[in-house]
């Protein structure tokens, strides 16, 4: 629409000019466009009390209805409701700085948007007109001299049915949705990853503890969760170089005959029996003689494996039956398997004082290396208790499981042990995670694998 004020031209010869663009004015007549009685009036001349696009935010609770039937007034709540539709979706605005005027409406169909539009303009030039006619009938003498003069609104174009609906295309939204959701799945990732505390790389692990990791142990699938045997026979032929390698470390750390070694972890079922008998077969296997000791009294899981040996098929460098010699048990060459759960119970928790000692000594002359599977740091002081018979510890950590500040408040608190501990090693790690995330094996340790 085309909206201007026409004007008297003063001077020897009156004269109505079309007007100027006074642009007060023209926000009047924007606000006269979309006032209550204009669009009161095409709700009933289009009858959209009747249109469920129009009806949306009506809410009749049927227990108001129940309660007091009189006081709702159905046909006065759709008119209110279809007036403030009306309203909220009806767009008027002024072109630039000049009198021209745009009349929108989106609506769910073209047809729909272009009549409720033409509707609302014809309905504003009756108003107008209306207004007009009430004001002039007030001086009948002054009516024919100024009935052509004040605002005037011509319509240039009407409503025309859109040619494609208003919005980006589907393929934009869809594209746009798709970065959207990247980018906060991404952010989402990134926050999660900031928060995760747990151990999920080698120097993390070193970082924490200021202990060398001698080695990441991956996970190895079906492999049920009791079967120390199989666990440790697959640890010995994917991961052998690591089990030399902290084999060697515990030579190097270890000045007594024979060397001694605690394998303990932070929590109970991050591994640490699976690599104490991994790390006994290794030894065994380079010519060592070995003992490995189970000393986790109230969950002997070395125990359970070794009872297990007689029913299984006899394997190369096994007899066909453990020998049993007083209360070890020969498990293959080089290696014997003494259980301390089967002389005090499983009840027990506590190794009795200087049963440890005794045991030592006693090995002493028949032995290279003495390896002890035992409880956990969080278990109880059993570590602490062992401080002093034995050269070292290896701490055993969950990968991704263990929070690096569990892992460091336990470490603090074993005691005489924490000096005498030689290293750690990453339990169960999750080898497509690691590659996803970029964790990767140190070189050194790629050097000693690929050799």
């Amino acid at each position: 629409m085309l909206i201007y004020i026409r004007q008297v031209l003063t001077g020897p010869d009156q004269a109505i000019l079309p007007g100027r663009a006074d642009l007060p004015m023209v926000q009047n007549q924007i606000e006269l466009l979309r006032s209550g009685n204009v669009l009161a009036k095409v709700v009933e001349t289009l009858q959209l009390t009747k249109d469920p696009e129009f009806l949306r935010s009506l809410r009749s609770p049927p227990e108001a209805q129940k309660r007091d039937p009189v006081a709702t007034d159905t046909d006065a709540a759709a008119f209110r409701a279809a007036l403030v539709a009306l309203n909220s979706k009806l767009s008027i605005r002024q072109v630039g700085t000049s009198h021209l005027v745009t009349v929108s409406f989106q609506a769910s169909t073209p047809e729909k948007a272009a009549r409720i539009v033409n509707s609302v303009i014809r309905i504003y030039l009756q108003e107008r007109a209306r207004a007009s006619d009430a004001a002039s009938s007030k001086a009948p003498t002054l009516r024919e001299i100024y009935q052509s003069l004040g605002p005037s609104a011509q319509v240039i174009s009407e409503a025309e049915l859109p040619v494609k609906s208003d919005g980006p295309p589907a393929a934009l939204i869809l594209v746009a949705a798709a970065l959207f959701g990247l980018g906060t799945t991404a952010a989402l990732a990134l926050v999660l990853d900031a928060l995760d505390d747990t151990i999920h790389d080698a120097h993390q692990m070193e970082y924490v503890l200021g202990l060398e990791c001698l080695g990441v142990v991956p996970r190895f699938a079906n492999v049920d969760n009791g079967s120390e045997d199989a666990a440790a026979r697959r640890l010995l032929a994917v991961e052998g170089p690591v089990l030399r390698r902290a084999a060697a470390t515990v030579q190097d750390a270890s000045t007594g005959e024979p060397r001694t070694i605690g394998v303990t972890s932070v929590l109970p079922g991050e591994g640490a029996t699976t690599l104490a008998i991994g790390l006994a077969m290794a030894s065994a296997a380079s010519g060592k003689r070995v003992l490995l000791i189970d000393a986790v009294l109230d969950n002997p899981a070395i125990s359970r494996w070794v009872a297990s040996l007689s029913c299984a098929p006899p394997r190369p460098g096994a007899n066909p039956e453990p020998a049993v010699i007083g209360d070890v048990v020969k498990v293959q060459a080089g290696l014997h398997v003494l259980s301390l759960a089967e002389g005090y119970g499983e009840a027990s928790r506590l190794m009795p004082r200087g049963l440890l000692d005794d045991i030592l000594n006693a090995a002493e002359a028949s032995y290279d290396m003495v390896i002890v599977d035992m409880p956990s740091l969080a278990s109880g002081p059993q570590v602490r208790a062992a401080a002093q018979s034995l050269d070292g510890f290896l701490l055993v950590v969950k990968w991704g499981a263990t929070k690096s500040e569990l892992v460091r408040q336990a470490f603090r608190s074993a005691g005489q042990a924490e000096p005498k501990f030689i290293g750690t090693m990453l339990n169960m790690a999750d080898e497509a995670t690691m590659k996803r995330y970029g964790y990767k094996r140190s070189e050194e340790l790629k050097v000693v694998i690929a050799s």
